[in-house]
């Protein structure tokens, strides 16, 4: 009787080694598909990110650049690692105007107000969850002949309007963009971004677009200061 007990426990322990073993494969079979779909759904995002900023320079900034002179590069320089390098932090107007500056708290409660409402909820949610998941921005852009994207670190914008002339001669400027926050089916985008043009010149603004026919355009502008 005893041996019989035995071998019934060890008949168990067996069945439940190989219970325990194909839940584990199977666990990680899911967490592999699922880290490929991530994948799959970051390039896509990737590619339609810049399609978006593409867009939203070609139509807000660079509409106008054949009157600009011809044999000019100008060049669109963008802030990677997007932060407020301007907000005191000492809770001035600017520094709870900027999407960079407040707490994480504080940007979910703005995405509540009444503007935002014009995007859908997955927009929004997308937005807020890529900017705090991630912080390199950096996409292709294509932007019209006569003028290029640069992608900078923070450092490389120096600390005067004089530092910036000197390494970007032909920029209009600087930008700090988020990341863009993409509905479902990726036909409806919802980025900030904020523009220094040297001195007290800038503004902060959200940009709300839609692809249409397969293109972007942008359909509302949100600003939140301007100097």
């Amino acid at each position: 009787m005893a041996g019989q007990a035995a071998l019934g426990s060890s008949m168990s322990w067996n069945r439940f080694k190989s219970v325990a073993l194909y839940a584990t494969a199977g666990i990680g079979l899911l967490l592999l598909l699922l880290g490929l779909l991530f994948a799959v759904e970051q390039m896509r995002t990737q590619a339609e990110a810049g399609a978006v900023l593409s867009a939203l320079f070609s139509q807000g900034v660079l509409h106008d650049l054949d009157k600009w002179g011809a044999g000019r590069t100008v060049e669109i320089v963008i802030q990677r690692n997007p932060t407020c390098r301007t907000c005191p932090g000492d809770g001035s107007w600017f520094d709870r105007q900027s999407w960079f500056a407040p707490s994480w708290r504080s940007r979910g409660s703005e995405l509540s107000d009444a503007w935002f409402a014009r995007s859908s909820r997955i927009t929004r949610a997308s937005f807020f969850l890529n900017s705090v998941f991630s912080t390199d921005v950096s996409t292709d852009l294509r932007l019209p002949s006569g003028a290029r994207a640069i992608f900078v670190d923070p450092k490389d914008l120096g600390t005067k309007t004089s530092d910036l002339e000197a390494r970007f001669p032909n920029n209009l400027g600087y930008f700090v963009v988020s990341h863009v926050g993409l509905n479902l089916n990726k036909t409806e985008a919802l980025l900030y971004v904020d523009h220094f043009c040297g001195g007290l010149c800038g503004g902060g603004e959200y940009v709300l677009m839609r692809k249409v026919d397969g293109v972007w355009h942008v359909v509302d502008h949100h600003g939140t200061w301007v100097s």
